[in-house]
C-alpha cells in the first residue's frame, strides 16, 4: 500500500468531526491559500476563517526555506482565528501525474495490477514515486474496470510533509487539486445537477479540465492556456506590456457590460470588443480541448452530458470570461448557479461568498478544508 492511499483511507475511516474541520493548505505559485470549514445542518457549510497571502519567488525556494514558510502562516493563523493546526495540503498540479487505467474485472489484487500498469508508463523505477488511485468505472457487469491514478515523485512529497512539519504543522494528508475539486461538487450539487460537472482551473502558463461525474472523479488533463497567453496577445497585438495588457482587461474586461450607459460606455464596449477579438482565438483552442473532453465524458457516462462548466483560477476573475467561454461553447448556464451561496456561509467575516470573485481563487483550499466533512468521500 503506498503513502497517499495510507493517508487517504486512514483520513475516510475517521468520524465526522463536530466542530472546524482540518485547515486547506494550497501554497500555489505566488500565493498561499488557506481554509478551515465547520459542518452545519442539512448539508450546509460555515467558512470559520480563510486567507490568501502573497509571496516573492518560486513555490520551490520557499519550500526549501521552512522558517520563511512559518514566517508567512503563522500570522494568519492567528489574525484570521484558524482553530488548530492540522492541515490537509496540496500536492500541486505540476508536479502530480493523473492517468487513465483500465484493467481486467477479473483482477484479484487491484494494487498490484496499478502499480503494474503504471510502472510501464514512466521513465525511471516506480519506487521512485508516490501512487494512488480512485475507481472511475467498477461496474459488476463490466468486463473492464478504470481507475484515475497519480503518481507523485517520493523526492517532492517527503520535501512538502518535511517543510510542513518544520513550520510546526501536523500533516493530516496530502491531497490533489481534482480531488479538492470533487468535494466542492459533491457539496454544491445533487440530483441531476451533478451528473457531470466540468471545472476548468486556470493558472498562469497552464490550465486543467477536470470533470467529475456525480461523486467520482471521471477525467482530469493538463492543456496549455494560461493567463500569460492571453496577457502576451494582448500585449503584442496593442505594442503595450503585460503589465498594461492587465489593466485594460481589469477596466474594460471580455464583455460590454448591458446595463452601462454613462457617458464613455461606446469607448469602453469598443474596447472590451477588440481585446475579446484578440484572445478569442486561443479561447477557441481551448473550446477545441474542452470539446474532447466532453465526448469522452459521453462515452464513459452513457450519453449523459455535462450539466454544470465553472470557470476557476486567475482568468476567471476576467470580467465576462465566464460569459465568453459559455458563449463559445454554445452552453447554456442552467438556472440557479448561485448554490455556492446557499450551501457556504463566510462565518469570519459574516458576509456571504460570492460565486465568482474569491471563491475562484479559494476553490482547491476549501476542498481540502473539506476533507471528511461530505458524505461518500
Amino acid at each position: 500500500m503506498t503513502i497517499l492511499n495510507k493517508l487517504r483511507r486512514k483520513t475516510e475511516s475517521r468520524a465526522k468531526p463536530v466542530g472546524p474541520g482540518m485547515i486547506g493548505l494550497d501554497i500555489g505559485t505566488n500565493q498561499i491559500h488557506m481554509c478551515q470549514i465547520r459542518p452545519l445542518q442539512h448539508g450546509l457549510f460555515s467558512i470559520v476563517a480563510k486567507a490568501s497571502i502573497d509571496y516573492p519567488g518560486s513555490r520551490q525556494a520557499l519550500l526549501e526555506q521552512p522558517r520563511k514558510l512559518k514566517a508567512l502562516i503563522a500570522p494568519a493563523l492567528k489574525q484570521k482565528k484558524f482553530k488548530g493546526k492540522r492541515v490537509a495540503a496540496l500536492m500541486p498540479w505540476e508536479e502530480v501525474k493523473i492517468i487513465l487505467l483500465t484493467y481486467k474485472a477479473n483482477v484479484a489484487d487491484v494494487d498490484s495490477e496499478v502499480v503494474k500498469m503504471l510502472a510501464k508508463r514512466i521513465d525511471g523505477s516506480i519506487d521512485d514515486y508516490v501512487v494512488d488511485y480512485v475507481p472511475v468505472r467498477s461496474n459488476p457487469s463490466d468486463e473492464e474496470h478504470m481507475v484515475v491514478a497519480t503518481l507523485a515523485k517520493r523526492e517532492a512529497v517527503d520535501l512538502l510533509l518535511q517543510t510542513l512539519i518544520s513550520c510546526g504543522l501536523e500533516v493530516d494528508s496530502l491531497d490533489i487539486a481534482p480531488t479538492a475539486l470533487r468535494r466542492i461538487v459533491s457539496a454544491l450539487y445533487t440530483g441531476h445537477a451533478a451528473d457531470n460537472v466540468l471545472m476548468i482551473n486556470t493558472y498562469h502558463d497552464e490550465s486543467y479540465l477536470t470533470v467529475i461525474s456525480g461523486r467520482r472523479l471521471l477525467f482530469s488533463q493538463s492543456v496549455p492556456f494560461g493567463e500569460s497567453l492571453l496577457l502576451d496577445s494582448i500585449a503584442r497585438e496593442l505594442d503595450i506590456s503585460a503589465d498594461s495588457a492587465r489593466t485594460l482587461i481589469a477596466d474594460h474586461g471580455l464583455e460590454k457590460q448591458a446595463q452601462s450607459r454613462a457617458v464613455g460606455a461606446e469607448t469602453e464596449t469598443d474596447v472590451s470588443t477588440t481585446l475579446l477579438e484578440i484572445v478569442k482565438p486561443c479561447f477557441l483552442d481551448l473550446i477545441n480541448e474542452i470539446n474532447r473532453v466532453l465526448v469522452f465524458t459521453a462515452s464513459e457516462t452513457h450519453g449523459v452530458p455535462v450539466s454544470r462548466i465553472c470557470l476557476l483560477g486567475s482568468i476567471a476573475q476576467w470580467p465576462g470570461a465566464q460569459q465568453v467561454l459559455l458563449s463559445l461553447l454554445d452552453f447554456d448556464a442552467p438556472d440557479g448557479q448561485t448554490e455556492f451561496t446557499q450551501v457556504f456561509q463566510d462565518e469570519n467575516e459574516n458576509t456571504r461568498v460570492p460565486w465568482e470573485g474569491l471563491f475562484s481563487e479559494i476553490s482547491i483550499a476549501m476542498g481540502l478544508a473539506l476533507r471528511g466533512l461530505v458524505a461518500n468521500e
